[in-house]
């Protein structure tokens, strides 16, 4: 699967930027060049130079080094919000579709009014109900993108849960956990991958997002969002506060869109076939 990924050229894109940003935010006390949080009045608003290639900000902070730890801030919410709305979805999913009836029904209309108002607004009121931080900004994205999986999730197993071995576990006597994880869940394995590479960029722009708003991170953590909100004070002394963080942010929500579109097209066998007619 790597070695289609790596030969698709938005693939190899993906896979760069992504991998960028994940050994930044692994790696941040080797890839930092000074300290973040390290206040310097002395080089306030510095322009960028071999010392500071991204400039300073207003406490002479580097700007570098607040990018590689925000890389870290925003891969740690995102990755933690999309396993947790991929562990609900998927368990609500799988019991929404195969046993259907009233539960169906239940689990498909809370979806229903989850999906219905946008997920910034309905993001931006959890968060201002249970107060700013970057565990609760978890939390609110894990039950705010929850729907999504359960639909897809559940689309599949009513796809495949009349199918002859499913039909053959369940003659012989087979419980309905195990056919639950041991037949279903592993078919739902593949657009499972997808949804979460592709709603790793999607919690890069929501935990940026939030904490522009002063609703995610809090100072002096290095947040991209925050810095933004920040710089916008200086945007005409000193764009770089600005420029930067927001350059980041593009790169790693373009890397993770197209490592996740190199996905699909290596997991989804008709959507190759159609790729290569058209």
């Amino acid at each position: 699967m790597i070695r289609q990924i790596v030969s698709q050229k938005n693939g190899l894109i993906g896979l760069f930027l992504g991998l960028l940003v994940l050994v930044s935010a692994v790696f941040a006390p080797l890839v930092s060049p000074y300290d973040p949080y390290k206040i310097n009045m002395a080089e306030s608003l510095s322009p960028p130079s071999l010392s500071h290639p991204l400039g300073t900000d207003v406490f002479g902070r580097d700007v570098l080094s607040r990018m590689v730890y925000g890389a870290r801030i925003s891969m740690e919410v995102s990755v933690l919000s999309r396993l947790l709305s991929l562990l609900v979805g998927t368990l609500l999913g799988l019991i929404a579709g195969y046993f259907g009836g009233r539960l169906d029904n239940l689990v498909m209309r809370c979806a229903d009014v989850t999906l219905a108002y946008p997920g910034l607004l309905l993001l931006i009121a959890v968060m201002a109900a249970v107060g700013p931080s970057l565990t609760s900004l978890i939390v609110a994205l894990g039950v705010v993108g929850w729907a999504g999986v359960a639909r897809i999730v559940r689309a599949q197993v009513l796809s495949i849960k009349e199918r002859e071995f499913v039909l053959a576990v369940r003659s012989l006597g087979g419980q309905s956990g195990r056919i639950l994880f041991r037949h279903l869940l592993p078919n739902c394995v593949s657009q499972l991958i997808v949804i979460f590479s592709m709603g790793l960029g999607m919690g890069v722009m929501a935990e940026s997002s939030m904490s522009f708003l002063g609703l995610g991170a809090q100072p002096p953590l290095p947040s991209w969002g925050s810095m933004i909100s920040a710089g916008l004070d200086y945007l005409r002394v000193a764009p770089w506060l600005s420029l930067a963080p927001g350059i980041g942010i593009t790169l790693a929500v373009l890397g993770f869109n197209l490592l996740g579109d190199a996905f699909r097209d290596a997991l989804d066998p008709k959507l190759k076939h159609l790729g290569r007619r058209e």
